[in-house]
């Protein structure tokens, strides 16, 4: 099938709700953002679409810039009918092709580790897995009743979380995890949450009403991404766990954390969403 490609503009806006109203069963975050993700210039949202006139969109993705060396692939959908005809593959080739052109040295995108197709995609395209967060969940009603502490922390600012960062072990690169995606960490800001740090980890938790331009956590939801020694990280979200509950009756945590801590979280009620190995992967290509 041949496709034809172009910047998106405003006047799409309702054709590319019409594509993600069945995305992820409706829940797709596009919708809610793609004012902004049109306003802003670092960045090149295409559309995909089936007629030369380029007036039938199928498909959509966008290519986010990061100073002059990075290019961040995000936001990549089909529409329902036409999934499943190698349009997906023509996209990512699209976005790489693009960055290539206008000098990014690297492309990088994430997806979750069950998310099949995308992976499939990724090591056709010769992207390599760099970095792993694993994800567990548990509702209010599963946390374990647990003992109140205080541990040691100071609430720190952005400007201060991407200098102590740096102290922990968060990978090859410099980029966080922040929930369903990554950043390299001189783009964080407040705007992405609010953290806790002490010397032996820290902590970012993420509620809904944020209004930076990634995935974010619904109404009933927070999520929380941690790095540090494991008892630390585990005290550090206890710790928010009772403050949150001290305020809402009704609440799902989402934790991302490296693999070292979900034996810990486990125990304090913490699953894998049904019970097997899940987290988001980061992925990248060189493109030099």
């Amino acid at each position: 099938m041949k496709v034809y490609f172009r910047e998106l503009s405003y006047e799409d806006i309702p054709a590319i709700k019409d594509i993600s109203k069945d995305i992820w069963e409706g829940d797709d975050y596009v919708p809610y953002v793609i004012h902004e993700w049109l306003q802003e210039k670092d960045c090149m949202n295409y559309g995909t679409f089936k007629d030369e006139n380029k007036t039938d969109l199928i498909g959509f993705g966008r290519v986010k810039l990061y100073d002059k060396d990075i290019a961040w692939l995000e936001g990549g959908r089909i529409k329902v009918s036409y999934q499943g005809q190698g349009i997906g593959k023509m996209q990512l080739n699209y976005a790489i092709e693009y960055a290539k052109k206008i000098g990014m040295k690297i492309a990088q995108y994430d997806t979750s580790s069950k998310n099949f197709a995308s992976i499939s995609l990724a090591n056709f395209y010769g992207f390599k897995h760099k970095k792993y967060m694993d994800l567990v969940v548990a509702n209010s009603d599963n946390i374990k009743k647990i003992k109140k502490i205080a541990p040691k922390f100071e609430e720190i600012l952005a400007k201060d979380a991407r200098k102590f960062y740096k102290e922990f072990d968060i990978g090859p690169g410099d980029e966080i995890c922040i929930g369903w995606s990554y950043i390299p960490l001189k783009y964080i800001t407040d705007e992405h949450g609010s953290w806790l740090y002490n010397k032996d980890a820290i902590l970012q938790k993420i509620e809904f009403g944020r209004s930076h331009n990634y995935e974010l956590p619904s109404e009933q939801e927070v999520w929380m991404i941690v790095y540090g020694k494991p008892k630390a990280v585990r005290d550090l979200i206890q710790y928010t766990i009772q403050k949150e509950l001290e305020t809402q009756e009704s609440i799902i945590f989402e934790i991302f954390c490296r693999s070292d801590v979900v034996e810990l979280l486990k125990k304090l009620g913490f699953t894998y969403y049904e019970d097997e190995r899940f987290g988001v992967i980061l992925f990248e290509k060189s493109l030099i």
